[in-house]
């Protein structure tokens, strides 16, 4: 067992918590055991923060959730960055022009607007989250956010996943077991040629092939980063978003997906309209997922796929109601599958339930994305598209809805690499 890990004692730091809310700055607001408090005369207080990547919010969800762990793991004070439009939306206005695109896929934060971003508060319930650990809600920019804690010692860590792997703690040389286990996740790592060009941070910025590259990184997480003094440890381009974690450990394995299983949930106000659609839709009822227009595996597949798999669920031995997250404007293209017998719900028959007043026009689809996940979380059935990570987190949602204890192999990004050592 990693013999980092410890529990959090609000009581041993040296700080002073004002429950008088009236008296504090946002940037001394802090959840701890589910309240909204005040620290101020905060001293030895150790941070943990990361540039979120770019996409949307299924690819931004992954580091912030690996943020997670490695704050509990680390004892360290999350603080969590707001949600970022996704690019496609993102492009219909006009301040997206204005701020490029860097290597590593993830935007130019520093120049967007407060307005244009969602605070994670508003996507996580950050008081259930604190139940685990200490949460700080940052809900600008990243120039002002490094302006804010520019006072802090800082330790910058940026690691790109291509080129080697983290690991729990790096194994003492003699440990062959280990080793081999290393390596066998080594060598099947290949480098893409040419490498893409969201793809070259942190150790890729200056390679523009993989001829010389060697993939036999490792980084030891307890070796790493326990150790560190500094007050804030920050994942820099977006490195946090990596889908795979190597613990040898088997029972720190089983406590992140506990953590990720327990703790992290939708927002209120998400779960709230979410369930005012479910009681409209009423039981029994099926959803689907159709991503069409802005992913590149979208053009393998057409609507035979969806009512195959459909078919083969026995969808309307249950029911012909069948709710449709979509980013399908053309309703034409659904056709077949009113043929078919089915009675589709779309989200614009749910308007009165998806009038965001409090946010901008980019965020939109964003919000309603997040809706229409616990909705489909919530389907008797649910068939979605296999290549987009919209679908992967409603499947993860779904299984979450039911999870007990124990691993959750393929919704979380820390691995167990299979030794009992």
């Amino acid at each position: 067992m990693l013999t980092f890990i410890f529990k959090f004692d609000v009581n041993t730091r040296n700080t002073s918590i004002n429950r008088r809310k009236k008296l504090c700055l946002t940037e001394q607001e802090v959840y701890i055991d589910e309240q909204l408090v005040c620290e101020t005369g905060v001293q030895g207080v150790k941070y943990l923060s990361y540039n979120p990547p770019g996409g949307g919010w299924n690819n931004q969800r992954v580091a912030f959730e690996n943020a997670v762990v490695l704050a509990k793991l680390l004892n360290r004070t999350l603080i969590v960055h707001p949600l970022a439009p996704h690019p496609s939306d993102a492009r219909k206005s006009e301040w997206y022009h204005k701020t490029g695109r860097t290597p590593g896929g993830y935007f130019k934060r520093d120049v967007y607007p407060r307005d244009k971003l969602l605070p994670l508060s508003k996507v996580i319930d950050l008081k259930v989250l604190s139940k685990l650990l200490p949460v700080k809600d940052f809900s600008s920019n990243h120039v002002e956010f490094v302006d804010k804690y520019k006072h802090l010692t800082w330790s910058r860590v940026c690691h790109n996943e291509l080129v080697g792997i983290w690991v729990d703690a790096i194994p003492r040389k003699t440990d062959e077991e280990k080793w081999k286990l290393i390596r066998r996740v080594l060598t099947r790592k290949r480098l893409p040629s040419p490498i893409p060009s969201w793809k070259h941070f942190c150790e890729l910025k200056q390679i523009t092939d993989g001829s010389n590259v060697s993939s036999d990184s490792v980084w030891g997480i307890k070796d790493e980063l326990s150790n560190r003094t500094e007050d804030m440890l920050y994942f820099a381009e977006g490195s946090l978003y990596n889908r795979h974690f190597h613990f040898f450990d088997k029972k720190t394995v089983l406590n992140a997906h506990k953590w990720t299983m327990r703790f992290i949930h939708f927002a209120s106000d998400i779960r709230k309209r979410g369930m005012n659609v479910l009681e409209a839709i009423g039981r029994p009822f099926n959803a689907m997922h159709v991503r069409r227009t802005d992913h590149y595996g979208s053009v393998l597949f057409n609507q035979s796929f969806w009512l195959k798999h459909l078919k083969a669920r026995k969808a309307q031995n249950l029911t012909k109601t069948l709710y449709i997250a979509t980013d399908e404007k053309n309703q034409t293209w659904f056709r077949p599958f009113r043929e078919a017998g089915y009675r589709l719900l779309f989200a614009e028959d749910f308007d009165k339930h998806f009038q965001f007043q409090d946010i901008d026009r980019a965020l939109f689809e964003d919000k309603l994305g997040l809706c229409e996940q616990f909705i489909c979380a919530h389907a008797d059935i649910f068939v979605g598209s296999s290549y987009s990570t919209f679908s992967v987190y409603i499947d993860r949602l779904r299984a979450q809805r039911s999870w007990k204890k124990g691993m959750h192999v393929h919704y979380a990004s820390v691995n167990w690499m299979g030794t009992n050592q």
